[in-house]
């Protein structure tokens, strides 16, 4: 494939959407700690004499207000002590330590995220391809069966079934491994693949715009993906149950499938697996560790910085994704030099509009070039 067809776009989100579940899931470790740390004080009427009440009270409020700094601040845990209390300071420190190693699990989770969307698209290109073979067979069997005399020149059965494209494709040994090393199989239930065929192949006719002579394979592949598979319906609500993103990434399927199937033409029966290991693919999943690692090691730093830039803003109102496309954005300007500013602005104003408010584009577009301005004066 000379032309890549996983837009840079889609790249920052991802990396927003993983950033967003991260952030989630930080706050959900962070208050988790706090209630450890608050139950390490909580006063035990059966066991603590009365006058201990109000200093574990009084011990819980510091303990928490040490762990939360701690965390705001990103204090090093090796750095850590409270010399004034030995049991706060161990209430803290052990808090310290589950919380951390919790982040650490999702940091690598986040950072593998971009290959598990690139294994989800690669599945749904193998299971709608798998979709089109097994109509393919079910033509060929059902054409075989009736009568040659009866004319159907534009029926889209008797066309599939003579498709050279999935013939080829069917019988192709890198096709079958594919399938077989993916786990992709819609027999779980067997009727469902032949109920779509009569339902939506059987008894179509093929539109004028995508009749040609001589017969044209590519054509007819292209109809079915577009008219019948990507539509909403049945097919496509399949496909969506193994696909938390699949609205997001149907457009990008339905490329990489045409640029299969036109590959394919040219006889080049090895397109679905070449697409798995472009090496794009690396430099790709490169830039989207950069962003979040960036992002990750220098939040406290970048968060000062929309502070400062939005002063007239309440801090606390802002749109988490809002001030997550920020993050990535000053991740991106100012690490990636490589990357002219105009681009990397206007495409998280775009991101922006897509996962914020109507006023999220222009929110964004004034607290960056705000920033940028300081940077400059700096």
């Amino acid at each position: 494939m000379e032309n890549f067809l996983i837009p840079r776009r889609f790249v920052r989100i991802k990396a927003l959407q993983n950033l967003y579940g991260y952030t989630i899931a930080q706050k959900v470790h962070q208050q988790e700690a706090i209630e450890q740390i608050k139950k390490d004080f909580t006063f035990d009427s059966f066991l603590d004499a009365p006058d201990q009440k109000d200093k574990r009270v009084n011990a819980q409020s510091i303990a928490v207000a040490i762990f939360s700094e701690a965390v705001a601040t990103a204090l090093p845990i090796q750095d850590f002590a409270y010399a004034a209390d030995k049991q706060i300071e161990q209430s803290v420190h052990r808090q310290l330590v589950h919380y951390v190693a919790a982040l650490s699990k999702d940091q690598t989770r986040i950072q593998n995220g971009f290959n598990q969307s690139k294994e989800t698209l690669y599945r749904s290109l193998l299971y709608t391809l798998q979709l089109l073979v097994a109509w393919y067979k079910w033509a060929k069997e059902i054409k075989g069966a009736q009568d040659q005399s009866e004319p159907a020149t534009h029926l889209l059965t008797h066309q599939l079934a003579q498709d050279p494209l999935l013939e080829a494709l069917c019988n192709n040994s890198n096709w079958i491994d594919a399938i077989t090393k993916n786990s992709v199989n819609w027999t779980k239930d067997p009727y469902q693949i032949e109920n779509w065929y009569r339902q939506f192949i059987q008894p179509a006719a093929i539109p004028k715009a995508y009749r040609s002579t001589p017969y044209n394979s590519v054509k007819l592949l292209e109809y079915i993906l577009q008219a019948i598979i990507f539509q909403e319906g049945p097919m496509n609500d399949c496909l969506a149950m193994a696909d938390l993103y699949w609205d997001e990434h149907k457009r990008i399927v339905k490329k990489m499938l045409i640029h299969v199937v036109i590959m394919h033409a040219t006889k080049d029966f090895t397109a679905f697996t070449r697409f798995w290991h472009h090496p794009k693919w690396a430099l790709e999943a490169a830039f989207y560790n950069r962003l979040l690692t960036m992002v990750m090691q220098n939040s406290t730093r970048y968060e000062a910085m929309i502070s400062e830039a939005t002063k007239k803003w309440d801090n606390d109102r802002i749109l988490l994704t809002d001030k997550l496309i920020l993050k990535l954005a000053l991740a991106e300007l100012l690490e990636c030099k490589d990357i002219p500013f105009k681009v990397s602005i206007n495409e998280y104003i775009e991101i922006a509009k897509w996962y914020g408010t109507t006023k999220s584009g222009c929110f964004i577009n004034g607290v960056l070039e705000g920033i940028l301005k300081g940077v400059e004066n700096q």
